[in-house]
């Protein structure tokens, strides 16, 4: 029997690759779904599965401690509008919450990893499961972009990263050095979507925060993305080289191709 990790999942494909990613190295894996927001499908993945809501810190760590992990990994987007709506916080979460002044998502991150390691869970960066996974400077799928086009990834990426300095978001939409929607606790597709509802053609750039804590919360794209970049009509993805993390490389190439959206890597 292997070493235990623990995997905290949220919705789309991150926790997929991260529990390969994790048995291939010989882990056996505990995960934690979220209710709603984690695809079922990861239940044949790993080697035990816990359902719970958003919110609900104790049965997480008695889930994982139970099962033996002493590290654990954190993968997945979360709804943050379902916190005023449909979660169901226990009573460590209402503990932690109420010691909380400001609530952007890595001051919470950062509090609920410490809560973690206070119940001898260790949160852990997912770097060592995912190498080669990390998008590369420069092409990275779809056809080679415009001068102009990525002159406005380059703005986007400067703004990006004030909006990452101040805790709001990791994306932002632009046209023309005008900007067009930026991310907040909507998400990224909601992002995107505001965006063609203003313009086509649209700058999209993601990028980590400033002094990004790399347990949570690592920037993502994959054919999902490209998905709702053509229903937007945009015409570039950029994204930080060496932050984020590229998902089924395979499809999110072929989607790409055929939408004739282009992906590229920025280093700042």
């Amino acid at each position: 029997m292997g070493e235990v990790l623990g995997l905290v999942a949220g919705s789309g494909r991150l926790p997929f690759a991260l529990a390969r990613a994790a048995r291939a190295e010989g882990y056996r894996v505990v995960a934690v779904g979220h209710r709603g927001q984690t695809d079922p499908a990861l239940e044949a993945e790993v080697d035990q599965f816990h359902w719970v809501w958003l919110g609900q810190l104790g049965r997480i760590a008695g889930a994982l401690s139970k099962g033996g992990a002493r590290r654990a990994v954190m993968g997945g987007g979360l709804d943050k509008t379902a916190s005023f709506s449909s979660a169901r916080p226990d009573l460590a979460a209402l503990k932690l919450w109420a010691t909380l002044g400001k609530r952007g998502d890595d001051r919470v991150l950062r509090a609920i990893a410490d809560w973690f390691a206070q119940e001898g869970i260790e949160i852990v960066a997912p770097d060592h499961l995912l190498v080669g996974c990390f998008a590369e400077e420069g092409p990275i799928a779809g056809p080679t972009p415009a001068k102009e086009a990525l002159a406005d990834a380059v703005e986007g990426l400067r703004i990006a990263h004030l909006l990452g300095q101040a805790d709001v978001g990791q994306t932002v939409a632009i046209r023309e050095g005008a900007v067009l929607a930026v991310e907040a606790m909507e998400g990224t597709d909601a992002c995107i979507r505001r965006a063609g509802q203003l313009a086509e053609r649209a700058v999209v750039v993601k990028a980590a925060k400033p002094g990004q804590d790399r347990r949570f919360d690592l920037p993502a794209i994959g054919a999902g993305t490209v998905g709702v970049l053509a229903a937007a009509k945009a015409r570039l993805l950029a994204v930080e080289a060496g932050a984020t993390i590229v998902l089924d490389r395979d499809d999110l190439k072929a989607a790409a191709k055929a939408a004739k959206i282009s992906i590229w890597g920025l280093r700042p």
